[in-house]
């Protein structure tokens, strides 16, 4: 009877901390058809507002269960229903706006140049609005050949956005990705190149240009422009297009609404065949890109023009490997939200540097539970169908709490974590710096003081200075990893990880197993105090309190690698090392010798 009792105290414990959901869909009353990314705002004490996902799907929170919605989606008719209402009805439907014929296009006729003045008098308003916002951001992304799917990318963001340049600032949170074992296919740049568009600015830019990028007179020299009729727009609203004069890649055309009145921006669509594009390369070096089709549309926020919501990027291009030639497709959505409110940033106690957001996903991996609290819509079918093939033809990383060792020899990460049963490798060493390919430049974040053990430089600068014909045959960069979160019961958690740089770290000398035991006992070192650091540590502590922990722990443990390092006169002494291997294998269960020194 003691054992039923205890198991319905847990069941309710679970029922009671967990959340769930209210779930609905968006449809569009004329066609039937299902309304993406709508805007759906919880009409509440709480300042809270979601979107549906590509199949007009939408989940809110069962605690919103007596409070009502408001639906928005533009040339449709805003619509308020009770939450409640979807617990008897799984859609809800929106009746498209109807309009009569705008004044504004009556006026273009008689005038040439009212619309070009128009736009110009837009662009330039636009160009002045330089207030940075911060968000967070969710990034989406598929990418498929011949419709298989051959990547998948989800990833939390923050974000400084201005409506003149557009993404200034996008810095990973945390990701997770799953590819196809056979088709090694890296889209994960696409934010560069998003992040690099401009808005309404001038500039030299990854993708081709449209008129919010050029100045009046170039406008109306290589645009042809024109105000569209547009029965669902709202009243007051100006819907114009524009077409390049000349089909030469360079020129995107499309269509920009805005109010006419207010000279407010509300949707702006972007397409293109053969573009021709600056300094896009596959992070596969050896992989050749050639771009087919571009379609790029920017969508503000309903409820304040003012911000940038979502930006929708379809990429389709021609992608030849060693092995094989494909036609791509890669979809980008970027919903940004939270507005004001980013999440607290990685710390690194030192420099790590990154190549690109796969190695900073590998790195930055999160919890389950912090994928809950965050998860922002539900995922659509393509989402599903994506996951349920990699499970079977490819790999997932990050989709558990820990990577699968095996996985990691597809991604070949830059940065290493720890791990027990995982034993750093010469091929995971450099012998010189020099292996890292002219004009490279990986992506450094730098959050912690410099410091040194066992000529281990914890300053990239420090370690770009360094000779290659010197004595400093070797030099290893370690780091701990901090980053906090909530869950969806609003509790802060912390997560520490211990890092070894591949791309700031090499060793020039005879590369045998002794002094692979001697490498991977400083990297046991430091998870042997980042393990300690983790029993200190509680949640009623601020970030800066662990921030200092975590910098102190590291500084402990960097003397203690200057202690082995005189006690085994840098892994040449055979005794003391074994003795040291002795007290990692006390402390953490490894067995340096056993696992590398029977490889000789």
């Amino acid at each position: 009877m003691k054992k039923y009792v205890f198991i319905l105290l847990v069941l309710f414990s679970i029922s009671s901390f967990s959340q769930t959901f209210i779930e609905g869909f968006i449809f569009d009353k004329k066609t039937n058809e299902s309304l993406p990314y709508a805007t759906i705002k919880i009409i509440s004490d709480i300042n809270y507002y979601t979107i549906t996902n590509e199949d007009g799907m939408f989940e809110v929170y069962d605690k919103f269960a007596n409070d009502s919605i408001e639906v928005r989606f533009l040339g449709f008719i805003p619509k308020k229903v009770p939450i409640s209402y979807f617990k008897k009805s799984s859609k809800l439907y929106l009746t498209p706006k109807v309009n009569q014929l705008n004044e504004v296009i009556i006026v273009a006729h008689k005038n040439k140049n009212y619309t070009y003045d128009l736009l110009s008098s837009l662009i330039q308003k636009y160009r002045n609005k330089n207030l940075i916002t911060e968000s967070k951001a969710f990034l989406s992304v598929t990418s498929s050949a011949r419709t298989i799917p051959i990547e998948h990318i989800e990833g939390f963001y923050n974000s400084n956005q201005s409506l003149s340049d557009g993404i200034k600032a996008l810095k990973i949170k945390s990701g997770r990705f799953g590819q196809n074992k056979l088709f090694p296919f890296y889209s994960l740049n696409n934010t560069d190149i998003l992040n690099d568009f401009h808005f309404f600015k001038t500039s030299k830019q990854i993708l081709p240009i449209y008129p919010g990028n050029l100045s009046a007179g170039a406008i109306k020299g290589k645009y042809f422009v024109k105000i569209d009729a547009c029965n669902s727009c709202s009243d007051g609203d100006v819907l114009i297009s524009f077409i390049p004069k000349k089909t030469n890649g360079r020129f995107f055309s499309g269509k920009i609404l805005f109010n006419e009145q207010t000279l407010t921006v509300k949707k702006i669509e972007l397409e293109i065949n053969n573009p021709i594009v600056n300094g896009l390369s596959s992070i596969i070096e050896s992989d050749i890109i050639t771009p087919k089709k571009i379609n790029l549309n920017i969508n503000f926020n309903p409820l304040d023009f003012e911000k940038i919501q979502h930006i929708d990027f379809t990429f389709i291009m021609d992608y030849k490997s060693e092995k094989s030639k494909e036609i791509i497709e890669s979809h980008s959505f970027l919903y940004f939200y939270d507005y004001h409110n980013p999440f607290d940033e990685p710390y690194f106690t030192n420099n790590i540097s990154f190549n690109n957001d796969y190695d900073n996903i590998t790195a930055l991996q999160a919890t389950e539970d912090f994928w809950k609290a965050n998860y922002q819509f539900p995922k659509s079918y393509n989402e599903k169908r994506f996951k349920d093939f990699f499970e079977k033809y490819g790999y997932l990383i990050n989709y558990e709490n820990t990577i699968p060792s095996d996985d990691l020899k597809y991604t070949k990460p830059s940065v290493i974590l720890w791990n027990k049963d995982k034993r750093l490798e010469w091929n995971s060493i450099k012998q010189d710096l020099t292996t890292i390919k002219k004009g490279s430049n990986p992506k450094s974040r730098n959050f912690g003081a410099n410091m040194k053990a066992d000529k281990i430089y914890h300053s990239i600068a420090d370690i770009n200075k360094a000779n290659p014909f010197s004595d400093n045959y070797k030099k290893f960069n370690f780091s701990f990893l901090l980053d906090q979160y909530k869950n969806e019961n609003e509790e802060k958690k912390f997560i520490t990880r211990t890092i070894f740089d591949r791309n700031s770290s090499y060793f020039r000398n005879e590369r045998t197993n002794k002094k692979l035991v001697y490498i991977n006992l400083i990297f046991d070192i430091y998870e042997y105090y980042r393990q300690n650091l983790d029993t200190q540590i509680n949640n009623k502590m601020t970030y800066g309190e662990v921030k200092k922990m975590c910098n102190e722990k590291f500084e402990e443990a960097s003397s203690t690698v200057e202690k082995m390092k005189e006690e085994t006169n840098s892994g040449l002494n055979f005794q003391e090392l074994y003795k040291w291997n002795s007290k990692i294998k006390d402390k953490l269960g490894v067995n340096n010798y056993l696992l590398i020194m029977n490889q000789e």
